[in-house]
């Protein structure tokens, strides 16, 4: 499985879940009124997210990227309208798995642009601080959060970097002696991680590892504890804790899917059209496939084909359910009307029509027909090279003695490449003859020049006649290789078609 922009968007949400520190989350700042452009709207969000990533303590706040995010709410599209009211960024921030969220609006108050920011607990729904501010173009909106972001941010637990003042006594004290350095004594193991299936994106302790981008592969990791997170695509993420004790420690983590499988089985009446395949529509996506794996859900499923009546079902997946269609219990053949006359030696003729190799009647015959049938009529059982058309009625009038080839569907396009080819081949025959009369004509050209020049005295001659024989001559060869190339092409296209 390739290493996919969604696994990498997959990856960096479970690294941000996976740290110890509180998960700040900022939203991507909402226009209310189309007031500025969305370059615009998205420099703002990433102001308040550089102001945040500032101000707040990194030992306790982690502030979530735009992928991280991304990768929670499932596209870039759903982070961008998934909270239209202020009400909801609480609820927002729970889906995201941040412990605070914000999120930035801009309007219009009068003529001027209007900014409004406000920062939840995500937990508690609780509005922990906001700020407002009016401007006339972006530029002063820009201002406003650099001026009143860092004091909001502030507000929150532990944020204000600020210390207890103490009473100054006189006198020269607390006068600290440095230590020794000393080594923590942590060691490190190579550890071999393996998934089931493989192609796993792993973090450690919420941070990826280098050597390690899926599994199965190596990593270097510190003895203890350590928390691993394997991501899969169509599969639950597998969130366990691992002692590491020792060097090639082998690690297998067995992931959970979470998806089912539909699988839709093909079938023909008496082979009639099993020379095209069935088309499949799945929620109006087409798939080659006929086994498929999908999300839990409930889907509309549709199977189109020229000589069969169309079938449309919905189906429900479960997680690590398989549902089985077998067609065979619900084809139909589409048909369509044929009006079918006979004229022998230019008068009408009665004679009998078989459809499929069964007599249905005699001509004139009238009557409802399969399509893709093979119709044949007269003791003779001569192919009736009729196209029927769905739900609609076609005449035609068939003369007897007249055509003997063997129609269906495949032969019809089978001709048409054969005139194809024939063409194309008769075009490159005459292209390589004209071709090759050039070099004829070039051939003449050389003899010539021995004329032209006969008169001149024996330096003239020897200048100018061998330049102009060799430059004929040299052309001639060229026509005539080129030319018998292009012949030789067109008569095997002759022989092969």
């Amino acid at each position: 499985m390739r290493f996919t922009p969604l696994f990498v968007l997959l990856f960096l949400a479970l690294a941000a879940y996976g740290q110890q520190q509180d998960r700040v989350a900022i939203i991507n700042t909402v226009d209310d009124n189309d007031s500025i452009g969305f370059s615009d709207l998205s420099f703002l969000t990433n102001r308040l997210r550089e102001t945040a990533v500032k101000v707040l303590p990194k030992s306790r706040y982690g502030v979530m990227t735009t992928e991280s995010i991304v990768a929670f709410l499932g596209s870039q599209e759903n982070a961008r309208k998934v909270c239209n009211e202020a009400s909801c960024l609480a609820e927002v921030g729970r889906k995201v798995s941040a412990d605070y969220v914000a999120q930035a609006r801009v309007g219009r108050f009068g003529n001027q642009l209007s900014i409004n920011f406000q920062l939840y607990n995500s937990k508690s729904g609780n509005l922990i601080d906001s700020f407002t501010g009016n401007s006339k173009d972006v530029f002063g909106l820009l201002a406003i959060i650099d001026e009143k972001a860092p004091t909001l941010f502030k507000q929150m637990p532990g944020a204000s970097g600020s210390k207890p003042s103490a009473s100054v006594a006189g006198g020269i004290s607390g006068l600290e002696k440095t230590a020794d350095y000393e080594l923590d004594g942590e060691k490190s193991y190579l550890v071999n991680l393996n998934t089931e299936p493989p192609g796993a994106i792993l973090s450690f302790n919420g941070m990826p590892s280098a050597s390690c981008p899926r599994t199965p592969c190596k990593a270097e990791l510190r003895e203890g504890s350590v928390r691993i997170i394997a991501a899969l695509e169509q599969y639950e993420a597998a969130d366990t804790t691992i002692s590491i004790a020792r060097n090639n420690q082998s690690i297998a983590i067995k992931l959970k899917s979470n998806f089912g499988v539909l699988e839709i089985r093909p079938a023909y009446l008496d082979g009639v059209g099993s020379y095209e395949d069935w088309n499949l529509s799945i929620n109006e996506k087409l798939y080659r496939s006929f086994e498929n794996k999908l999300s839990p859900g409930n889907y509309n499923v549709k199977l189109n084909h020229r000589c069969y009546e169309p079938i449309s079902f919905m189906a429900g997946i479960n997680k690590g359910s398989r549902e089985v269609f077998d067609m065979a219990d619900h084809i139909k053949l589409k048909k369509g009307g044929l009006a079918l006359s006979a004229e022998r030696n230019g008068e009408p003729a009665s004679e009998p029509v078989f459809v499929n190799g069964k007599r249905v009647g005699d001509t004139p015959f009238s009557d409802a027909v399969q399509l893709c049938s093979k119709i044949e009529i007269g003791n003779s059982m001569e192919v009736v090279k009729v196209d029927l058309k769905y739900n609609d009625k076609v005449r035609y009038v068939h003369k007897l003695g007249e055509t003997y080839s063997y129609y269906t569907p495949q032969r019809s396009e089978v001709e048409k490449k054969s005139n194809t080819s024939f063409w194309v081949a008769l075009g490159l025959d005459v292209l390589g003859v004209a071709i090759i009369y050039a070099g004829y004509a070039k051939h003449n050209d050389m003899w010539d020049a021995h004329e032209r020049y006969n008169n001149m005295g024996p330096n003239d001659y020897y200048r100018y006649a061998w330049e102009d024989v060799e430059d004929n001559h040299s052309s001639r060869n060229t026509l005539y290789t080129f030319g018998g190339l292009l012949l030789a092409t067109g008569i095997g296209v002759h022989i092969w078609f």
